[in-house]
């Protein structure tokens, strides 16, 4: 896996065009199962060396700080404009920052700074509540094979990530990490895995507690992903945990 990711990594970036880059990388992955590992406290269920182990050698994306725990098994490493750290380079790992709403050269100046990235994407819509996918469910005008920019999910899980695992033609996903939180709890502060610890020691445009519409929406938004993901014959699952809050209609996996 190691070496494929390696070989990908140098074809894109001797390219400059995002199109042609996207087509090299086209299922690319094809009929593989693809592990995500995201910020929610269910990534700590599972004790980091075992993780580790279990998915050596498999195609597994690590979305903002999962990276820092698990950067040695990464094949893509996903970031955005909020809860940013800096995140080191490897020629094993292909990295993709999402802009949102920002033209990439004033997230560079202003928030990124000097991190380094192989691909980006622009969030196009931002804060148009009508054109939110939650809103829309339109997943398959938004798919790598037909446009770059990206929509307002919320969440760059919705916006960029599922969709980058379905352009790599993948045929099984597992998140680990993708949680959501309780809608029911009046505290709706967005919980993570790092929170009870010292890393990381810096966390740049840290991410508004969301509302109970948004965060319903965002639970249901799930459901259909599911939904359109089982249309194309991709089966998604996510982690068995009463920290998971992703809609019921998702099948739950145990290590």
């Amino acid at each position: 896996m190691r070496e494929k990711v390696r070989n990908l990594k140098k074809e894109i970036n001797f390219f400059t065009n995002p199109y042609t880059q996207l087509e090299i990388l086209r299922n690319s992955f094809a009929g593989e199962q693809c592990y995500i590992l995201s910020c929610g406290p269910s990534l700590l269920e599972t004790p980091k060396k075992k993780l580790r182990e279990k998915l050596s050698g498999k195609l597994v994306f690590t979305v903002k700080q999962a990276y820092l725990e698990f950067g040695e098994i990464s094949s893509f490493q996903f970031f955005n404009c909020n809860n940013f750290t800096n995140y080191q380079n490897k020629d094993t790992t292909i990295i993709i920052s999402q802009s949102d709403a920002l033209p990439e050269e004033v997230a560079k100046t202003h928030i990124w700074k000097n991190q380094e990235y192989d691909l980006n994407f622009l969030l196009k819509d931002n804060k148009i509540k009508e054109n939110k996918l939650a809103k829309k469910l339109n997943f398959n005008q938004w798919c790598f094979s037909n446009r770059l920019d990206r929509p307002w999910g919320p969440g760059v899980m919705s916006e960029t990530v599922l969709f980058f695992a379905e352009h790599l033609g993948v045929s099984k996903i597992r998140t680990i990490g993708w949680d959501h939180i309780d809608p029911k709890e009046e505290n709706r502060k967005i919980k993570h895995f790092y929170d009870n610890s010292q890393r990381p020691s810096e966390i740049l445009f840290k991410a508004n507690p969301l509302d109970t519409s948004e965060l319903e929406e965002s639970i249901e938004l799930s459901k259909h992903t599911n939904r359109w993901l089982s249309e194309l014959n991709v089966e998604l699952e996510v982690f068995k945990s009463d920290k998971c809050f992703i809609h019921d209609e998702v099948k739950r996996f145990e290590l």
